[in-house]
């Protein structure tokens, strides 16, 4: 029987341990032949390995080949296991190559999916405002509590339905609250299955008493989320934002909440999320930010990992697979 040769690729130790434990080495194990590390640093190391190589798997931190370094170095290699989301910055020269790309973005999805629907919930009860004023400003944290809407009857915003928008619409199903959803790309048929009312932008911001952005990582998209929008919002209402920094004009998200203090703003994402304090968010008491850990964090990791364990078993099976990215997929993904 011939041994599967698997290459495992990672620029950073670090982040590529925490997705490949020992744990999960040992079920690669099990399956194939597995290489080192690899990065720019030892390919030429393992080009003799590489060359026989008909599988892939990576994750954060996946090194940028060109179509020719593809060639060169994996002329036969068919299938990409990438244990992680967002595949926009790797992907596109191995689909060119005819190399079949595979992401755990429903995986990483699913801990971004429950913690946006836990902070809904938190804004909808006036949590955010009402736990930082509760100490030092008692009767103002009751003043805001007290003119919140709760988690009944609420309109709740989801702009992006894509793999975590729609993740996030499935579990408000368990709510009593509206939901409405922005997105070009989903048609009446599937907002009907998601339980969700498409409306435009504005609309959204106006009407909704909480938002949430899970939008595609596009440049096109750069502060999409901008002072008109802002303006629009509701007394009480909260922004959420676990997609991508970029998207919002922090400035003028900044000036509304200086604006409307009862407005609030909840970034795990930040423009740089390096230097925080440069954000005028950093400074807004009703802006709450937290370090970019909607996703998989921990032990949650590993699940973006067997994700793609089982997909390679159904590929060595000749089983359907499936969380597969083609070239038009990432025209609109994340």
């Amino acid at each position: 029987m011939i041994t599967i040769k698997i290459a495992l690729f990672g620029k950073n130790a670090s982040r590529f341990s925490s997705v490949y434990s020992e744990t999960v080495l040992e079920k690669l194990r099990k399956r194939g032949e597995l290489s080192e590390r690899i990065d720019r640093s030892n390919i030429d190391e393992h080009r003799e390995f590489l060359k026989d190589c008909e599988v892939a798997f990576a994750t954060w931190g996946m090194i940028d080949f060109t179509q020719e370094e593809i060639k060169k170095y994996m002329p036969n290699l068919k299938v990409l296991f990438y244990s992680a989301g967002t595949v926009q910055y790797f992907a596109e020269p191995f689909l060119s190559c005819g190399i079949r790309v595979f992401s755990a973005f429903a995986a990483n999805g699913v801990p971004v999916a429950e913690y946006t629907v836990s902070q809904i919930v938190l804004a909808l009860k006036g949590y955010f405002q009402g736990a930082k004023k509760y100490k030092p400003l008692l009767p103002l944290s009751f003043a805001h509590t007290q003119n919140c809407i709760g988690a009944y009857g609420a309109k709740v915003g989801i702009v992006g339905l894509g793999a975590i928008g729609s993740a996030v619409a499935e579990r408000l199903k368990e709510y009593d609250v509206e939901v409405m959803a922005y997105d070009p790309f989903v048609s009446e048929e599937k907002a009907r299955e998601l339980n969700v009312t498409l409306c435009s932008l504005e609309t959204l911001f106006k009407e909704c008493d909480v938002i949430t952005n899970h939008l595609a990582n596009k440049k096109e998209l750069k502060n999409i989320f901008n002072s008109k929008l802002f303006g629009l919002m509701k007394k009480h209402s909260t922004f959420i934002n676990t997609g991508r920094g970029d998207q919002v004009d922090e400035l003028a998200l900044a000036r509304s909440l200086i604006m409307h203090p009862s407005r609030t703003a909840v970034a795990d994402v930040l423009k740089n999320e390096t230097f925080p304090y440069i954000s005028p968010l950093f400074w807004c008491p009703n802006a709450i930010i937290t370090p970019h850990i909607a996703g998989s964090l921990g032990n949650e990791t590993e699940r973006m990992a067997d994700y793609m364990i089982e997909q390679l078993d159904n590929y060595k099976n000749g089983q359907p697979l499936k969380y597969e990215v083609t070239a038009d997929m990432l025209k609109t993904m994340a």
